[in-house]
């Protein structure tokens, strides 16, 4: 018997192992963006470590983060690493930087995801503009191989969201840029709402949420019913790599009688919430925000309930900057 489950066992690591070794574990990631400001100014916001606090996706804004910068700030071996209680932790290393052209860096991460490999940056200068892309060809651990994927789906979200932080800081007060602010876990109250349904591509979803609340205004007018809050969006099934959702558009309307239309009832529960402030483009980017730090803080999203989203102000009566947007993940407790 002893001989049988030893023989399983050994059978099971072996198996385990093969399905691990199908997966490279390599992960590249590249991402561009060009900013309305000079390559002096853009620059130097990338080759000193002491501004990475301002903009970097990994130096949370979280008090506790522990923050320690070594070395000469321009020169090659400089190091910056970072250690926060919500899950963020690393080490990164300038190896070589040509003025105004391109920095590489070294670069460990510890949490959410063990990683090594490298970090490149590269500057272009185009008609006043700077192009930068940062990239990084990085491998993850031979037991995270398997998640390669959805490590590099976070890691796009990452640079991403850390070039646009960089551009806000240099570019003009003019130019389109957000604000995530984490509300945290709170409470929500009881809805009742008018909606439609909407299914198709993520990208088509701002036009249609405009037809939808156009048309359902419209009934409620014709009803001489008035709605009594902010619309919203309840995601009941999207999917990320095809870029697809389904969700039904609504808008609040109490206890009014709407005849047919179709009305859906969201309960009070806990939500844990990230606003958004300005370029509704950054939306994916404020739900990663909400689920990362929903799982940094160890809390349990509740899936018997749709995340949604509640449009404060919207950019169709308001310029693009104040455009205000909350994102909400039900969760247990």
């Amino acid at each position: 018997m002893t001989t049988t489950l030893v023989f399983v066992a050994a059978f099971c690591i072996v198996a385990v192992l093969v399905y691990m070794a199908r997966y490279s574990g390599r992960v590249l990631v590249a991402r561009t963006r060009v900013i309305d400001a000079p390559i002096d100014a853009v620059f130097a916001q990338v080759i000193d470590f002491g501004n990475w606090s301002a903009w970097s996706p990994w130096l949370t804004d979280d008090a506790n983060t522990g923050l320690t910068i070594s070395g000469p700030s321009a020169s090659p071996g400089s190091q910056c690493a970072w250690d926060s209680p919500r899950g963020s932790a690393g080490m990164i290393e300038r190896v070589r930087s040509v003025p105004r052209k391109s920095i590489g860096h070294k670069l460990r991460l510890k949490q959410p995801f063990p990683l090594r490999g490298r970090s490149q940056w590269t500057f272009v200068e185009r008609d006043g503009k700077t192009e930068v892309c940062w990239q990084l060809n990085t491998r993850v651990t031979f037991t995270m191989r398997a998640f390669a994927p959805t490590v590099k789906g976070a890691l796009e979200l990452d640079c991403q969201y850390g070039l646009d932080r960089l551009a806000s800081l240099v570019e003009p007060a003019s130019a389109a840029r957000y604000q995530l602010t984490v509300l945290g876990p709170r409470d929500v109250e009881a809805c009742r709402c008018v909606y439609q349904t909407y299914q198709g591509t993520i990208k088509g979803l701002p036009d249609a949420m405009r037809q939808c609340l156009a048309d359902l205004r419209g009934q409620l007018g014709a009803l001489g019913v008035t709605e009594i809050g902010a619309p919203l969006a309840f995601y009941l099934k999207t999917n990320i790599k095809l870029r697809t959702t389904v969700c039904h558009i609504g808008l609040p309307i109490g206890s009014a009688d709407v005849g047919s239309m179709a009305v859906r009832d969201m309960p009070a529960h806990r939500a844990f919430g990230v606003r958004l402030q300005g370029d509704r483009a950054a939306l994916e980017i404020a739900w990663y925000l909400a689920m990362q730090r929903l799982t940094a803080d160890q809390l349990k999203p509740d899936q018997r309930l749709p995340p949604f989203e509640r449009y404060w102000v919207t950019t169709d009566n308001a310029p693009g900057n104040d455009g205000v947007i909350e994102v909400n993940v039900p969760m247990l407790g």
